[in-house]
């Protein structure tokens, strides 16, 4: 519920790779807190921006694996998300996760990730990774999934 909370007042938001893992394999105990992102996008409540980082992060297990069958379905999922922006990184893109990953000492596919969102003016980063906290200071809200576990 207060996961849900957050979520009513956020109008645009970047997700991180792990989101779309945990979504598309249905993975506890988060399956639940992604199904709400994906509700809210879904019904419009909310915009996705997506960078084309988190494909390459999403495919590479199918790929490893040879599951062709898990590739397509995993594509359809990402080409028929509406209300979401799949933003490759151009150079404002690049110039800003070269910023943040100098300022914070982040690794560059995360940087990439909080540079689309910030540039494409998300107002939250949803992700699992408590270190990225500290790039509230660059005046997005950073939602942490196990912050909100019962």
């Amino acid at each position: 519920m207060a996961f849900q909370n957050e979520l009513k007042k956020l109008k645009k938001v970047g997700l991180d790779s792990s989101l779309l893992i945990y979504h598309l394999e249905d993975l506890e105990p988060y399956a639940n807190l992604t199904e709400n992102i994906f509700a809210a996008v879904a019904e419009g409540s909310l915009i996705a921006v997506l960078s084309t980082v988190s494909v390459t992060e999403l495919l590479v297990q199918p790929f490893t694996a040879g599951q062709q069958d898990r590739i397509a379905a995993f594509e359809r999922f990402l080409f028929s998300l509406p209300n979401t922006e799949l933003k490759s990184p151009d150079y404002l893109i690049a110039r800003e996760a070269a910023r943040l990953r100098s300022k914070y000492r982040i690794r560059t596919p995360d940087a990439l990730l909080m540079a689309t969102s910030i540039i494409e003016k998300a107002d939250a980063f949803i992700t699992n990774d408590a270190r990225l906290r500290t790039l509230r200071a660059e005046g997005i809200t950073i939602l942490v999934l196990d912050d909100f576990l019962q």
